[in-house]
């Protein structure tokens, strides 16, 4: 802090004034409490005062984060070092929350019992912990050995409410009962059965969050839960069938190669679906058609797979069309194929055979895969015939349930024909558009791709300024370029914006 003063009644001088260790350490050491746990320990630096103020921080506190910040900079044996001083020095009996990220090797285990012990012996109701070796820290260390967790932990009167778990064996006792607080539970790279799993779900009636990533030895399971609200599944790719029993589920996020088999039993609650299926269909099949008979789906993501599979219906079953999605107010499409002739299709037949009177916000992400743009702002007299043909397809395209979207965002936009004709479809059907955002592909230099327009500074300027004079039936709608680095600077975002990153 600073203190105006007079020097020699000229011009004032600022001196500076520590007010801050003018306060008494109570104060001080509930200021720490606020910090995250890294920036705590770095105060040690400033001062003896506060080396003794960080040591009583530690004998008191509740909260223990070990993670990735905190593990910057530190080699294994000193992260391993660091932990256990910093435990030796708290004497409470009750902690929160314990959070640690770790990347050992089986030599390891010791460290591993003795961190869990520490935890569920101050009744701790928050582990987190994750030796999946996710860290910039540690040199990456992952194969298959996973640690075993101590038999402790599956203690009857634990007061587990949130248990996240990477890289260990989960085989409880025959005398394990269940965590009757536990409300969450995530399992990553976890050695778990199919009848482990059953019996957890079961035993664990509270649960309302279930993610289960990369658990290769789950097969056939049940996925059930009176108050499982909400369910992620990541790359759990040997399981070959899966019956749902959560009436109350939610949210089901999916990421993962499909399954052979699937029975949605109760499931009517649904608001929120993301699917990810590497290019696949049948998945998607499946959770879509439930998603339809239940017809609650508020938010959803797909791949293109699901485009191709209305393509298929509409050859061989065309009485299951149209797919209706009466309350679907956000829908994103993640295109995984080139944007062409055949992908414009699969949109026309998407346009045609789904009917979504809510739907507000629609977001397609195209491919990150480098295809080559061909728009031309000066085209030959033969392609010019040809845009005016496709133009008129385009005003044949029956579109009705665009008619109440009020924002589009276009990502990974590199202004090839093909795209450049699906953006015209939609300036030109959506009545009620208020917005559309165009971010441009990453590190995608359209100036050099495209050819160059004189009048125009970048290629990304040519190929919006071709947008600019198209038709639109929506008169006040903006239209808004940027380049991937400005993207994250602006509002609009789907609700599953981030739902990839966090599954790294």
């Amino acid at each position: 802090m600073a203190k105006t003063c007079e020097a020699n009644g000229d011009s004032p001088t600022l001196v500076h004034i520590d007010r801050i260790s003018d306060l008494p350490d109570s104060i001080l050491l509930h200021i720490l409490s606020l910090l995250p746990f890294k920036s705590t320990a770095t105060t040690t630096l400033l001062s003896k005062r506060w080396t003794y103020l960080f040591q009583q921080f530690l004998m008191h506190t509740d909260r223990f984060d070990f993670r990735e910040v905190f593990a910057r900079a530190q080699t294994r044996q000193q992260f391993i070092d660091t932990v256990n001083r910093y435990l030796q020095l708290h004497n409470g009996s009750k902690i929160h929350n314990f959070r640690l990220l770790f990347d050992p090797d089986i030599q390891n285990q010791v460290h591993a019992d003795k961190w869990l012990e520490f935890a569920i012996q101050r009744s701790v109701e928050e582990l987190d912990f994750d030796f999946c070796g996710r860290t910039v820290a540690f040199d990456y260390h992952l194969g298959s050995e996973r640690l075993k967790l101590p038999d402790l932990l599956y203690s009857s009167d634990s007061p587990l409410a949130h248990l996240k778990l990477g890289q260990f064996h989960f085989n409880p006792p025959l005398a394990f009962t269940g965590f009757a607080s536990l409300v969450s539970l995530y399992l990553r790279r976890v050695n778990i059965t199919d009848d482990t799993l059953e019996s957890l779900l079961m035993k664990c009636p509270l649960i309302t969050d279930l993610s289960l990533c990369k658990c290769d030895d789950l097969k056939n399971i049940k996925i059930l839960g009176p108050k499982l609200e909400r369910l992620l599944m990541v790359n759990c790719n040997a399981i070959t069938n899966i019956d749902f029993l959560a009436p109350n589920l939610k949210s089901f996020h999916f990421h993962g190669e499909p399954y052979m088999g699937y029975s949605f039993q109760e499931v009517g609650a649904l608001e929120d679906v993301y699917l990810y299926t590497n290019g696949s269909f049948e998945l998607q099949q499946h959770i879509l058609t439930t998603v339809y008979v239940y017809s609650t789906v508020k938010v959803l993501t797909f791949c293109s797979g699901f485009l191709t599979y209305i393509s298929s219906t509409e050859e061989h079953a065309p009485e299951g069309l149209p797919f209706k999605f009466p309350h679907l107010q956000e829908l994103q499409i993640l295109v995984r194929l080139p944007m062409d002739e055949y992908t414009l299709d699969l949109f026309d037949i998407l346009f045609e055979h789904t009917i979504c009177p809510c739907l507000e916000k629609l977001f397609i992400e195209f491919s990150a895969r480098d295809y080559r743009p061909i728009w031309q702002s000066q085209l030959d007299e033969g392609e010019e015939e040809e845009e005016e043909e496709e133009e008129e397809e385009e005003e044949e395209l029956a579109t009705c349930w665009l008619d109440n979207l009020k924002i589009v965002k276009i990502t990974n936009f590199r202004g090839t024909t093909y795209e450049m004709r699906f953006v015209k479809v939609i300036l030109s059907k959506c009545l009620s558009l208020e917005q559309m955002m165009i971010v441009a592909a990453q590190n995608f230099d359209l100036e050099k791709q495209m050819t160059q327009v004189s009048d125009s500074s970048t290629a990304t300027r040519t190929a919006v300024g071709e947008l600019l004079i198209t038709p639109k039936v929506s008169n006040g709608a903006r239209i808004v370029v940027c380049g991937d680095w400005e993207a994250d600077s602006k509002t609009l975002s789907h609700t599953h914006a981030n739902v990839r990153q966090m599954w790294l």
